[in-house]
């Protein structure tokens, strides 16, 4: 199959996950956009803060499912040196640009290596620092050098493509189910922007043609509905759930 032939099939298995209805159907076109990538396996990976205190991690596996339960028994993905370089990091990069920092470092990449990831492509997907969302696609490889190639130009490209249309199904995702869970009003989730906008009380008043007490209470018992100490925090988890986002 051409590379032209690869590049088609990847391109319509990526336009086909905004049309995903659930889980299981996002992974199947995860698998097969990762095959007409040339990868050997691929993993999606997110850390969503709830709170203050705890954080929502989800991870998809497009790959030897042996990898994934061993993987799980080493320790969670976001503590793995290809998440931490997702953390620092806005732009791809391969293996050979990971640090291996601490002790268990050496572990968790041997053991994708021996998985189909000997060398890998590690996307993260860009979002606001400030709520503190964190995702990385990898794409991996028994190729050690398929990465590095200069004309592998069209596999970076894709990948990108790809690992922005996961963060856009996962933001459409935990944003209905948030808003579910929380009751939210299309009002609330407007006083919840210019929160995170850093509006204060008044000038949101003045914003919404309430008065400064109002906007007071509302907040308080949307930080109740949201399960958060203060409307910072409130506005903090709508970003990170994407529910903030203009679409």
């Amino acid at each position: 199959m051409t590379a032209e032939n690869d590049s088609a099939r990847a391109l319509d298995a990526i336009t086909r996950i905004a049309s995903a209805i659930d889980a299981p159907e996002l992974l199947e076109c995860l698998h097969v956009a990762t095959d007409a990538l040339g990868a050997s396996g691929s993993l999606y990976t997110a850390s969503i803060p709830e709170n203050e205190r705890e954080t929502l991690n989800l991870s998809l596996y497009a790959c030897d499912p042996t990898f994934a339960q061993q993987q799980r028994q080493l320790g969670p993905l976001v503590d793995h040196p290809w998440f931490r370089f997702a953390r620092s990091h806005s732009m791809p990069g391969t293996h050979l640009e990971v640090e291996l920092t601490h002790d268990s470092d050496a572990a968790a990449v041997a053991l994708a290596a021996r998985y189909g990831f000997r060398a890998c492509l590690i996307v993260p997907v860009s979002q606001s620092a400030a709520a503190n969302r964190v995702e990385m696609l990898c794409l991996g490889s028994d190729n050690s050098t398929l990465f590095e190639d200069p004309q592998t130009a069209r596999i970076r490209t894709l990948a990108r493509a790809l690992a922005g249309e996961l963060h856009d199904w996962l933001s459409r995702y935990l944003s209905a189910r948030l808003r579910e869970a929380a009751r939210l009003q299309p009002s609330d989730i407007e006083l919840l922007r210019m929160e995170y906008e850093g509006l204060g009380t008044k000038e949101i008043a003045q914003r919404t043609g309430m008065t400064s007490a109002s906007v007071d209470s509302r907040f308080q018992r949307i930080n109740v509905r949201m399960e958060c100490a203060s409307r910072k925090a409130s506005a903090r988890r709508a970003a990170a759930y994407g529910l903030l986002e203009k679409r």
